[in-house]
């Protein structure tokens, strides 16, 4: 469903791209008043599957064990479930979701200028180096334009007009050690996975709010940062605060952010607390019972911001 006013007639889903679902309340014909955003959107087997052929240069084997491992499967679901509350609750909610995957581009990242390869200050880069075609860029690129040429849009009819945003993602349990995403990458990442290896990777918090750019100008909308600490205090799930990065210049969630201050929040959770079970290299089936509990400090601090917008 889209929103009802001929002025978001151009906020409508493109195929591949982005899915665009808006959640009206009940008798309600306003546009939302929350944006959520999940960049990283492209979590079904049938997200790379149908980009893959398009790719016509050569790519490593098993490259879908990278897409399943670097996915931020969860943050859908945690989306649609959110959404659907506060509609019931009376808050209008416009939710898209990237179908790129980050495999081929990351649409989360600056693409223009972008080193291939290189992981900067923890931030995996636009554009893996084993995209080596002039083709296989221009055609990724121009996804990733139109993405934010739809996205760019829909901040500027919420957040533009007073109304809030959301950026949902989700991360892996620990922070493995991986500096190059490059023709290896699967082989790296299978090392880096071996039990033995794997434990001794740092573990990431269950939740971390994304809040501070580099300059440690807290960006995100204090309010919203301090009920959702303090919600899932209430069920014993632990929240860092930047524990894991930054919003940096190279991700476009700053710049969203930095166009519009104190009215964004950037949430990380860890898939193992979605997933049953957490496969890192095959498709990992989401809990609903996990959704909800893990969303659900998400519901009460937004329901609560969004009465004052």
């Amino acid at each position: 469903m889209h929103p009802p006013q001929s002025e978001y007639e151009d906020l409508r889903s493109i195929a591949g791209v982005c899915e665009v679902a808006w959640h009206a309340p009940a008798g309600d014909a306003a546009g939302p008043a929350l944006l959520i955003e999940v960049p990283h959107g492209a979590t079904r087997p049938g997200d790379y599957h149908d980009l893959r052929p398009r790719i016509t240069g050569a790519l490593p084997g098993q490259l879908d064990h990278f897409f399943y491992v670097n996915t931020d499967i969860g943050a859908p679901e945690c989306a649609d479930w959110l959404a659907r509350e506060l509609a019931e609750r009376g808050h209008g909610v416009l939710v898209l979701r990237c179908g790129v995957p980050r495999t081929f581009i990351d649409c989360n990242r600056v693409a223009a200028g972008a080193v291939p390869g290189i992981v900067v200050e923890g931030m995996t880069p636009a554009v893996a180096s084993y995209i080596r075609e002039p083709a296989d860029r221009a055609l990724l690129e121009d996804l990733h334009f139109r993405y934010h040429a739809l996205v760019a849009r829909a901040y500027a009819r919420v957040c533009g007009r007073g109304g809030l945003a959301l950026q949902l993602h989700t991360y892996a349990p620990r922070s493995v050690g991986i500096d190059v995403i490059d023709d290896e990458i699967v082989r790296a990442l299978h090392r880096a996975y071996e039990p033995e290896v794997y434990a001794t990777w740092p573990e990431r918090p269950p939740v971390d709010l994304i809040t501070a750019g580099p300059d440690a100008r807290v960006l995100a909308h204090p309010g919203m940062v301090a009920a959702v600490k303090a919600g899932y205090a209430e069920i014993d799930v632990a929240v860092g605060e930047n524990a894991t990065y930054r919003l940096h210049p190279a991700t476009m969630g700053y710049h969203y952010a930095a166009l519009y201050p104190a009215q964004l929040l950037c949430v990380e959770m860890r898939r193992d607390l979605l997933a049953d079970p957490f496969v890192p290299f095959g498709e990992s089936p989401i809990s609903a019972a996990k959704v909800a509990r893990m969303t659900t400090p998400l519901l009460a601090a937004v329901g609560d911001a969004l009465v004052s917008v």
